[in-house]
């Protein structure tokens, strides 16, 4: 069944935006299709719960949750799903929401950019990839001669540069994890900055 539902990318920024007090625009796609359903978020947390505003064309729906917790995002996913999918009014439950290993994990990268970074590390080279900031992440690795291991470079942001920079020795599977280790610090230390504009 064809549906609007809402991208892993917005998903991992949802979970961070669910802290914060603020308006964060974002957009709901139609399952194989160009058709997108934008709508603006407004956060306001308060001394017994927190209230999240979906505004969306003239319509506008409201979620008050009072015990917040690590899955509050995905309550506020389904909120939105339904809204999208016109289930608001009919009172039928959503269906059950098929949570995506990378945000189940806490990692950022999907299956396909997972291998594209696997084959980074077995051959070397550049990569940009696209992990929910305003500007892909670059990345360069290149293969020891002297010991098995690689060497990478990386860099997030174009006006406010934050690179890492190191090298692991070990075989392909080390290297990968190292490799995945840095990126999830570097976006984590670019994160509140893009969040917060």
């Amino acid at each position: 069944m064809n549906r609007f539902s809402l991208a892993d990318k917005t998903l991992r920024l949802l979970a961070a935006q669910v802290n914060l007090n603020g308006t964060f625009s974002h957009s709901c796609s139609f399952k194989n299709t160009n058709l997108r359903l934008i709508f603006v978020l407004q956060v306001e947390h308060g001394s017994s719960g927190t209230l999240f505003t979906i505004v969306s064309g003239e319509e506008k729906h409201s979620l008050t949750v009072y015990d917040p917790d690590k899955d509050t995002h995905l309550v506020l996913a389904d909120f939105i799903e339904s809204i999208a999918n016109g289930r608001m009014d009919t009172a039928k439950p959503a269906t059950p929401r098929v949570r995506a290993e990378s945000v189940d994990c806490g990692q950022l990268l999907d299956a396909n950019q997972q291998e594209l970074l696997q084959q980074l590390v077995r051959k070397g080279g550049s990569l940009l990839l696209d992990v929910g900031l305003d500007e892909a992440v670059s990345l360069a690795v290149h293969r020891t001669q002297s010991r098995k291991g690689i060497t990478a470079i990386l860099v997030a942001g174009d006006s406010c540069l934050r690179t890492q920079c190191f090298t692991a020795y070990g075989d392909d599977q080390h290297s990968f994890s190292r490799l995945l280790q840095s990126l999830d610090h570097l976006v984590a230390s670019a994160a509140p900055a893009a969040l917060a504009a």
